[in-house]
């Protein structure tokens, strides 16, 4: 299956770069560099960009009760478009080739032509957590936190974000997500979200980052929710942890805290995510998890900060043998409340990148996972040897 993924990949990747010839004998500008394919039709009035990623990972894993697969599979294989459109105007359709959460992800029309704010609706991902809207290819260890799985993750709907030198404020309403995506939860109804940010010292040398992000959910009626996780590994297969199908949650509000703080090539930062569910029969159980991270580029580079969005980018080399990164991180997810018995877990990770240019990295994790008790009641442990090659465009 991962060979057809990749196949299937590459056919698409080029099919759309069959119109570069067009394009060529039009003589339209056509550039291709560390960004993808880009085509200016019309000036800044007219750009698209032809983009993806590839992420391939094997792993290995020391299991006691619950078992786990040793594998190598496709975790990401994306083509994204996007570009511009009478320059306010800005566009991105992201399709997900591989077995893991097949289908479209990002597909969204924004409007920035008002300064400091922006508009957008469509397939995006929910203005809620520091760790989604950094985007896989730019995150410090394979996968995110346990305390992910509290986070709305994409969705449909429409937002508005207002932001200055600074600080932003995002709010948007939601629906459900265009595609259903194993590796996050999803419950069917609609969510008024918001996530505030402040930054208020950020200069090449230091970061200083807050942030707040606040979800209601009300459940269509009859509709189950759930909250499970893997042990931070989207290969894994099985989990420790879950909450199995809750038919008599009528609606949840989560709240979530975050803070970070750069000092040149060295980052600290956490994220506490709280659960609250109104589910009367169920004793009204409340999720919790969180996470504390370390990150220290050996090679001197640091992580730059956006304003506008409140997060942090990747790491981009400065030499032709590349950049190194070390990353720690404890995280942990209670789903054990009231009349709920999903489990605990805590997961310790230690990880090391090598960013090989801008378009390519090798990672390795060892993520060793306890569950205190797990979703059926028992303590148990796994140690998790995992690594990805990952190429982006």
């Amino acid at each position: 299956p991962k060979m057809k993924v990749i196949r299937q990949f590459c056919l698409a990747a080029a099919a759309c770069a069959a119109f570069a010839p067009a394009a060529a004998i039009a003589d339209e500008p056509l550039t291709f560099d560390e960004k993808g394919l880009t085509l200016d039709v019309a000036g800044d009035d007219l750009t698209f960009n032809l983009g993806g990623r590839l992420h391939v990972d094997a792993a290995s894993f020391d299991d006691e009760l619950t078992l786990f697969d040793d594998d190598v599979r496709v975790r990401r294989a994306r083509l994204e478009l996007g570009g511009t459109v009478l320059k306010d105007w800005n566009f991105r359709v992201d399709y997900e080739f591989s077995s893991i959460g097949e289908g479209f992800k990002n597909a969204w029309l924004s409007y920035r032509g008002l300064d400091g704010f922006e508009f957008t609706g469509g397939s995006l991902i929910a203005p809620f957590s520091l760790e989604d809207l950094e985007g896989s290819n730019a995150l410090p260890a394979m996968e995110r936190s346990l305390a992910q799985a509290l986070a709305p993750g994409f969705l449909v709907g429409g937002q508005a974000k207002a932001y200055r030198k600074h600080w932003s404020l995002t709010a948007g309403y939601f629906f459900n997500p265009i595609a259903l995506d194993p590796t996050v939860n999803n419950d069917a109804g609609e969510s008024i979200i918001a996530r505030a940010t402040l930054a208020p010292l950020n200069t090449g040398r230091q970061t200083l980052h807050f942030g707040a992000g606040f979800e209601r959910r009300n459940l269509d009626a009859g509709a189950p929710t759930r909250v499970r996780t893997f042990p931070q590994s989207g290969i894994a297969g099985a989990r420790l942890i879950d909450t199995g199908a809750l038919a008599d949650v009528d609606s949840f509000v989560s709240v979530g805290l975050e803070a970070a703080y750069r000092y040149r090539n060295v980052m600290l930062r956490g994220q506490y995510i709280r659960r609250d569910n109104d589910a009367p029969l169920l004793g009204d159980p409340k999720f919790q998890g969180g996470y504390v991270e370390a990150t220290w580029v050996l090679t001197g580079e640091r992580r730059a900060y956006s304003e506008r969005n409140g997060a942090f980018g990747g790491v981009r080399p400065k030499s032709k043998l590349g950049a190194v990164e070390l990353v720690g991180r404890f995280s942990a997810l209670d789903l054990d409340d009231a009349l709920v018995t999903g489990g605990e877990e805590q997961d310790y990770l230690a990880g090391v990148n090598w960013y090989l240019g801008r378009n390519f990295r090798i990672m390795g994790n060892y993520v060793h996972a306890r569950a205190t008790p797990n979703r059926d009641g028992f303590n148990e442990s796994t140690n998790i040897y995992q690594a990805r090659a990952q190429l982006n465009f």
